[in-house]
């Protein structure tokens, strides 16, 4: 069984890496006071993804960051405007979730919640953030904000500060004409003239509008390309599993 779950994770990842993996091109330099939900996941001592906080207990990112990974082998970082320094880094994690639905094909109810191994203590710098409600509407041209480490180019460097990028919501219809693979379940954010975009590293990152979740980063193709805006996991479309596993 870990033989197949190792080696579903390899796949997913070396798919994510060639062409899926989000992604902040076109931002600005953020401040963790100003956005003190936002985490990084720390994979074997490597930068992995984005997160959120959500509650003292747990905190959400996407599924196709820590599918078929060994959670002891995962730690948080909570606190930081920077992933690989500052702030406080957790380890001891055992929880991890991700919901029978997830899809590593297509991306298809991409969520995951991890829980800190006792409760943390919220700060300036560490606060929950509120998720949207499952009968949430989320309409085009609405200005959301995505926060995120990830590379400043497709294929460059990671960002070591955290990074912000503000993005209009586009019409779902007009995204689906560009892959087959987008749902209902998702969020599609961005800007069609591309320049701006997360990028590789943001994955599992908090789309927010109005002080809400809204959204998850999961994917897209390439980064900043033009006509291929971000997709994001709807949280409205899996707040009630989010409700079920975590009580938030």
């Amino acid at each position: 069984m870990m033989m197949l779950l190792s080696l579903l994770s390899l796949f997913t990842l070396a798919r994510c890496a060639s062409c899926f993996i989000p992604r902040i091109i076109g931002g600005q330099n953020a401040s963790i006071a100003n956005y003190p939900y936002q985490v990084s996941i720390i994979h074997n001592n490597n930068f992995q993804c984005g997160g959120s906080i959500i509650s003292s207990d747990w905190m959400l990112t996407a599924a196709h960051c820590v599918y078929g990974l060994p959670p002891q082998q995962l730690k948080i970082r909570i606190g930081s405007s920077f992933y690989n320094k500052d702030g406080t880094l957790i380890d001891g994690i055992t929880n991890v979730l991700w919901p029978n639905e997830y899809n590593m094909i297509t991306y298809d109810f991409d969520v995951a919640v991890i829980k800190f191994p006792k409760p943390i203590t919220m700060s300036a710098s560490v606060k929950p953030i509120s998720l949207a409600k499952a009968t949430s509407v989320v309409r085009p041209g609405q200005n959301a904000v995505v926060t995120g480490w990830g590379r400043l180019t497709e294929n460059g460097p990671l960002s070591d500060k955290l990074q912000s990028l503000t993005v209009p919501i586009i019409d779902l219809k007009e995204c689906k004409k560009t892959s087959d693979s987008v749902t209902d379940n998702m969020i599609c954010a961005g800007y069609m003239a591309g320049g701006k975009d997360t990028c590789q590293g943001d994955s599992g990152g908090p789309l927010v509008l109005n002080g809400v979740q809204i959204g998850i980063v999961s994917w897209g193709r390439g980064c900043a390309r033009p006509k291929y805006p971000g997709l994001y996991t709807r949280v409205s479309a899996v707040r009630s599993w989010i409700n079920q596993k975590t009580k938030v």
